[in-house]
């Protein structure tokens, strides 16, 4: 059986991803499962220069690798 992918739904995710992109990653308030994601400084300007954007900031998972798990390993 076959999908159908609408090539409109493509363009148009493709558009938002362009639009959060185009943001500051330190103007944007990230959400997960409706509960706002405190992300360390250090976390953010380290980013800064991969050259990479901001959805690879959150599909490389780098937002809780360097600010909520440091920050709950170094609670234990």
């Amino acid at each position: 059986m076959k999908t159908r992918v609408d090539i409109e739904r493509i363009i148009r995710l493709w558009e938002e991803m362009a639009e959060i992109n185009k943001l500051n990653l330190t103007d944007i308030e990230f959400y997960e499962n409706g509960k706002k994601i405190e992300i360390k400084e250090k976390a953010v300007a380290d980013w800064k220069y991969t050259g990479l954007n901001n959805i690879d900031f959150i599909m490389s998972e780098t937002y809780r690798i360097n600010g909520l798990e440091k920050e709950n390993n170094s609670n234990n």
